[in-house]
């Protein structure tokens, strides 16, 4: 049995700043009557600089504690199982995204990062998108007497990843933009999840000889408990009628069957 203590503190991740342009400060009232502090460009979109550095207040901060246990292979059978509580937190280029999207601290990604429009940094710091404040994994392995045959099972609970919820506000520096509006973050990401997943694989596998060689003949379940949990949604806008509705979700169950040749001692 184990028991472990992890902490991680990073600093000076690279992103965007907006070094030109001004921008004014206003009170914005939303469709459900509270309102929002937005700042609106007021000069020119050519006036508009970035500057790759980095940025003050970019961090990331991990804390997790690991129980874990396991019981070597002897008389047949062989286990492990752990439970990870676990927080993560701070403010990345990728913090921000919606929750399909993926952490990251370097600015290459497939959407723009934050820190070019200081609009993006509205409520920006919260719980990364990895974080998984629980995850429980339990595997085992056991021969089924008399036979060759070996049954295994590996389960795993994640909790669901962090998002929040999202207002879409038209400033001016968003007319270029494909409906003329400005993503703006409502709440720390984390203020919601989406469902937590549960995966439970099973696996019934015999090995054989072949002349010299042995061949593993194996058939296995994936997503055995056929989990739907949902890994995206159509939109985290608060205003839409599509709000928090599923649009990715993880893959059904499916059965494989397959063959291994072994060649050799």
């Amino acid at each position: 049995m184990a028991i472990a203590y992890v902490r991680k503190d990073g600093a000076d991740f690279i992103g965007w700043t907006a070094v030109g342009g001004h921008y004014a400060e206003e009170q914005r009232t939303l469709p459900d009557g509270r309102t929002l502090t937005v700042f609106p460009l007021v000069s020119s979109t050519d006036d508009l600089r970035f500057r790759l550095t980095n940025p003050d207040g970019y961090g990331m901060t991990y804390t997790g504690v690991v129980l874990a246990a396991e019981k070597r292979r002897s008389h047949g059978w062989q286990a492990f199982g752990s439970y990870t509580r676990s927080k993560t937190t701070g403010l990345q280029a990728s913090s921000g995204s919606g929750v399909g999207s993926a952490q990251s601290s370097t600015v290459a990604l497939p959407t723009v990062p934050i820190g070019r429009d200081p609009n993006d940094l509205t409520n920006a710091r919260g719980r990364l998108l990895n974080d998984r404040p629980n995850v429980f994994r339990v595997a085992a392995s056991v021969d089924v007497l008399r036979t060759g045959v070996v049954f295994a099972a590996n389960l795993q609970h994640f909790s669901g990843k962090p998002w929040a919820a999202t207002a879409q506000i038209a400033l001016p520096q968003a007319a270029t933009l494909p409906q003329g509006e400005q993503r703006i973050l409502l709440e720390p990401p984390g203020a919601r999840r989406l469902s937590s997943q549960t995966l439970l694989d099973l696996r019934v596998s015999r090995t054989v000889g072949v002349g010299g060689a042995r061949v593993e003949l194996l058939f296995d379940v994936l997503n055995a408990l056929n989990d739907a949990a949902e890994e995206d949604l159509v939109t985290d806008n608060l205003f839409s009628p599509t709000f928090g509705q599923a649009k990715v979700f993880m893959d059904p169950r499916r059965a494989m069957l397959s063959v291994r040749l072994h060649v050799g001692r």
